[in-house]
């Protein structure tokens, strides 16, 4: 790809127009400086203070301080444009929780490209889609992790496109590049020199990331250093945070709410992150709150739930802990209550997309327990409207309607998909985030629902019921189907999914569903956890599939047998 395709590619974006754009400056939302800017700064004043611990299995990997990290980001930005990455390429980062995202993000804005983050928990079929989509350049990986050949995973799903894939660990038996021999142990900053000119303004396109696509199709979402700036501050600044905090987020580093807190609201601080690669061990989480004084964290619900079952069986030291966060689904109070009780912390509820990363926000001026009752309200940086849903899909008994948003942390739209955007937006600029809430009773929301076909599992992962769907109807056994999300029986707030089948010929198991999907490389977190067999699917006069009165006659199994 020649260097003006790589930055014409980014002109189907839709950007706020001047006044806008302006008004976010003078409120502070938006800078002129970069992220970049800020580690200068903590190199400079704070140069020993530590950056990142961070642990891989159990054991300590590394620790890196700012002025360490620093250099690594020179380092690793002069490595990219060694292997030909420029302004408006695309560096794809398909890894686990590991110290070298922070600096790979920041390298790719030192040299101008844009990062785009890949979750460990997808597979061949969806990976290979964000490097064509994207048409990357380079992709890094790891060797292995829990079990899985991320290697072999990339070298099946690498695009003609991609240039160069890179794996940390055992690179040779795919033929890939040696990511510690070339970034880490090859001083490049000394050997060749990156532009300062390279370097991404506040208002480039900076990150591109995928989200389960309600259409069918991954869209790939753009933000710029300044949307992710006002993301961080939407949570920095309610809860007080400073370069004296140390945090910890064990969701996905390569998903919008773990890369916001985990790589750059500590580098906008000059605090502290503590980072574990495998992200479900809890035990590991506390032993590590306690080792380095944890005292903010972000988790979602599931990990929550973790939390309490280990800290009962074996308690550790949480005193440093100020406050704990959750959001990806609505929090019961008996969960609050729980939190409060064994570990005598309040929990925070947030809410956000990957559109506009954290928008509201519990603080603590809020009754306690009220993220039981409520995902906050928002900073002045992002304003929210609710309308009256419409429509047997769309409607609810909860007295909600449609969320409507738009602010400084709005992205800047999908790549590629200009009008699939533009129909989110209404002619003031308002987003339409397909989620329902209602008014909390405080001057913010509670989310209700979801008015579009995609279902939202404990752990934040979204499914999206039309993708899965588009591959379970080649099965043979499988004539019609339709996915349906319903209580999560350990977070009812949340959804696990149904397949509901109308057979061709002999009923294929759950276990062939599942065989079906995985033959076709689709990540595990998608498939189905049950199906149900039906000589019919509802429809409206159009022939579309109805699924509310699916998901009415599951919930009410669910309540019947919980």
């Amino acid at each position: 790809m020649t260097r003006g395709a790589a930055v014409g590619k980014w002109e189907t974006l839709v950007r706020p127009g001047p006044d806008r754009t302006a008004a976010y400056r003078a409120a502070g939302w938006w800078r002129e400086s970069t992220f970049l800017d800020d580690l200068s700064a903590a190199a400079r004043d704070r140069g020993d203070h530590p950056a990142l611990f961070a642990y891989e299995g159990r054991g300590p990997a590394e620790e890196i301080s700012y002025a360490e990290l620093q250099v690594l980001v020179e380092r690793f930005a002069a490595a990219l444009s060694e292997l030909g990455v420029g302004r408006g390429d695309v560096v794809a980062l398909y890894l686990p929780n590991r110290w070298e995202l922070t600096p790979l993000y920041l390298a790719c804005h030192r040299v101008g490209a844009v990062a785009t983050p890949v979750i460990p928990a997808l597979d061949v079929r969806e990976l290979g889609h964000v490097l064509r989509d994207s048409a990357a350049k380079v992709c890094v990986t790891v060797d292995r992790f829990q079990d899985a050949d991320y290697g072999a995973r990339l070298k099946e799903a690498a695009p003609p496109t991609l240039a160069h894939r890179v794996v940390i660990g055992d690179a040779e038996p795919t033929g890939a590049l040696d990511f510690d021999a070339f970034f880490v142990r090859t001083p490049w900053e000394e050997r060749r020199g990156v532009d300062e000119a390279d370097r991404l303004g506040p208002d480039e396109p900076a990150l591109l990331l995928y989200t389960s696509g309600t259409t069918g199709r991954m869209k790939g979402v753009v933000h710029s250093q300044n949307t992710l700036h006002a993301a961080v501050l939407a949570v920095s600044v309610p809860h007080g945070l400073t370069g004296d905090d140390v945090v910890s987020i064990p969701n996905f580093a390569t998903h919008m709410a773990g890369l916001t807190y985990a790589c750059y609201m500590p580098v906008l601080l000059g605090a502290t992150c503590v980072v574990q690669d495998v992200n479900r061990d809890m035990e590991l989480l506390l032993d590590l709150i306690a080792r380095h004084r944890v005292t903010w964290a972000y988790a979602s619900p599931a990990y929550l739930l973790d939390m309490l079952d280990v800290q009962a069986e074996a308690p550790r030291d949480t005193s440093s802990v100020v406050q704990i966060v959750s959001g990806s689904a609505p929090i019961q109070p008996q969960l609050i209550s729980r939190m409060r009780e064994v570990f005598d912390i309040p929990v925070r509820a947030l809410w956000g997309m990957t559109e506009n990363g954290a928008v509201t926000v519990t603080r603590a001026d809020d009754p306690e327990g009220w993220a039981g009752h409520s995902d906050g309200r928002s900073e002045p940086s992002m304003e929210l409207r609710i309308v009256p849903a419409t429509g047997p899909e769309g409607s609810t008994d909860t007295g909600g309607g449609r969320l409507l948003v738009r602010g400084a942390s709005q992205c800047l739209g999908y790549l590629g998909q200009r009008e699939v955007y533009e129909a989110c937006l209404d002619e003031d600029g308002w987003f339409d985030t397909s989620d329902l809430a209602r008014d909390d009773g405080r001057g913010g929301i509670r989310i209700v629902g979801r008015s579009v076909d995609q279902a939202v599992r404990a752990n934040g992962q979204k499914v999206s019921t039309l993708e899965v769907e588009s591959v379970l109807i080649r099965h043979p056994g499988v004539r019609e189907v339709a996915l349906v999300g319903y209580p999560d029986p350990r977070m009812p707030t949340a959804e696990l999914v149904c397949a509901v089948v109308v057979a061709e010929g002999e009923p294929p198991t759950l276990a062939e569903l599942r065989g079906h999907l995985a033959e076709e490389k689709m990540a595990e977190t998608l498939w189905p956890d049950r199906v149900q067999f039906v000589w019919e699917l509802p429809k409206n006069s159009l022939g579309k599939i109805l699924r509310h009165p699916l998901r009415q006659r599951l919930e009410v199994e669910y309540t019947t047998h919980r």
